[in-house]
């Protein structure tokens, strides 16, 4: 059974089958179905056989993946006192330290974000009105590739900060309705940031050839802000996918030349442990390559950018 609370937040009803519901789980702890690492917050426990649980948005698709009516196995996430771990962040923070949060509450291998828990916010005003620190909340972007096996590799954007609007500070402080949409505002801010970092690409492969030809399109001595080079990575692999998409999957002859040009251009630059803009002026350089029996060999290198 389900009743619907809000926009965005649902309550269902949860029948257990040879539970204890009443010794096992408690109000405030999160119930873990199989297959995810998502918990689901406890609204009650009525009995040994019902409880109810607070279904938030992005975690509906969670409880739909399960094979209800059947019974599923779960396990019981207990609630945590936050109180400790927000005086720890603050003090943390008004040292000028650094505290890495995943503002979506949880890990997942979707290719969308989840709604941010408002945590994030809470923090960044909480320290604004105790220390007077307008924080910068930096997006941290981290596309997986293979992340479920040993050794998967990943990319790392670091995008523009977003800061309190220090007006808004009052309002934080009145609480209620105010409260909520400062926070809600700052969280939509932070959301946009969090985009602006993350490239969906199907592979390493695919990454790395959007990444060279980002540099390489840049006209030579033009210095690129960090959200400039996230657009460009975003539209690169929007074109991509398109391509593909026309293509059904087949790209041009054309098109694999070229990114198998840019894959050793790029190979090239990591095995002399180089950077595509140190390419310019060094035609003539002598870098040690590698080492024979008797010493060190040098070879006269050749650069030239596609």
């Amino acid at each position: 059974n389900s009743e619907e609370v809000c926009e965005t937040d649902i309550t269902i009803e949860v029948v257990g089958k040879g539970t204890k519901f009443t010794s096992e789980v408690k109000s405030g702890d999160k119930i873990r179905l199989p297959g995810t690492s998502l918990g689901i917050k406890v609204v009650s426990v009525d009995d040994d056989s019902t409880l109810s649980l607070k279904v938030e948005t992005g975690v509906i698709d969670v409880v739909k993946s399960q094979p209800f009516p059947e019974p599923v196995s779960f396990d019981v996430l207990p609630r945590v006192d936050q109180a400790n771990t927000y005086r720890s962040v603050l003090e943390k923070l008004s040292t000028g330290g650094t505290v890495g949060i995943f503002p979506e509450g949880g890990s997942h291998d979707r290719t969308d974000l989840l709604p941010l828990k408002v945590g994030v916010a809470i923090i960044a005003y909480s320290e604004l009105e105790k220390d007077g620190v307008n924080v910068p909340i930096v997006p941290v972007g981290l596309n997986y590739f293979r992340a479920h096996r040993f050794r998967g590799k990943a990319t790392v954007e670091f995008g523009s900060p977003t800061y309190i609007d220090p007006k808004t500070l009052d309002d934080y402080k009145r609480g209620g309705a105010d409260k909520r949409k400062v926070c809600n505002e700052l969280l939509g801010r932070i959301e946009h940031s969090m985009r602006s970092v993350i490239v969906s690409v199907p592979d390493y492969e695919t990454m790395q050839t959007i990444h060279a030809a980002r540099r390489l399109y840049r006209e030579d001595g033009v210095v690129q802000s960090a959200q400039d080079r996230q657009d460009m990575g975003r539209r690169f692999a929007e074109g991509y996918k398109r391509m593909l998409l026309q293509t059904k999957g087949d790209p041009p002859k054309e098109w694999k030349v070229l990114q198998d040009r840019l894959l050793a251009y790029q190979k090239e630059l990591d095995g002399l442990g180089i950077r595509d803009y140190q390419v310019v002026g060094l035609d003539h350089e002598q870098y040690e390559l590698g080492s024979e029996t008797e010493g060190h060999t040098k070879v006269e290198t050749f650069l030239y950018r596609l």
